[in-house]
């Protein structure tokens, strides 16, 4: 049976994240331990249209090293589409 590490709410990680600036959305999140003391984290966060990334990744695994100290992070941060989506069709070779 698999389930958080002893001591670690991801309901409060996940809240805390989308508590940052600019941050829309947190889903997908995962907590376990590797190996004993040593907790990961991974999860999807969306951030509002025309923000850097890069740099919300960066500041959320710096949270989430002070805050819950989860040393092991992997963040796939997107940014919200605004507006109308353009698909281009398909081009046949």
């Amino acid at each position: 049976m698999e389930a958080s590490p002893e001591g670690v709410d991801p309901s409060q990680i996940g809240m805390a994240m989308a508590a940052e600036p600019g941050v829309i959305e947190v889903h997908d999140l995962h907590v376990w331990e590797v190996t004993s003391g040593m907790p990961s984290l991974s999860a999807h966060v969306t951030v509002r249209a025309g923000c850097d990334t890069q740099a919300h990744r960066r500041r959320l695994a710096e949270l989430l090293r002070e805050r819950f100290g989860i040393d092991h992070s992997t963040l796939q941060v997107e940014a919200r589409h605004e507006g109308p989506l353009e698909i281009e069709p398909l081009r046949r070779a």
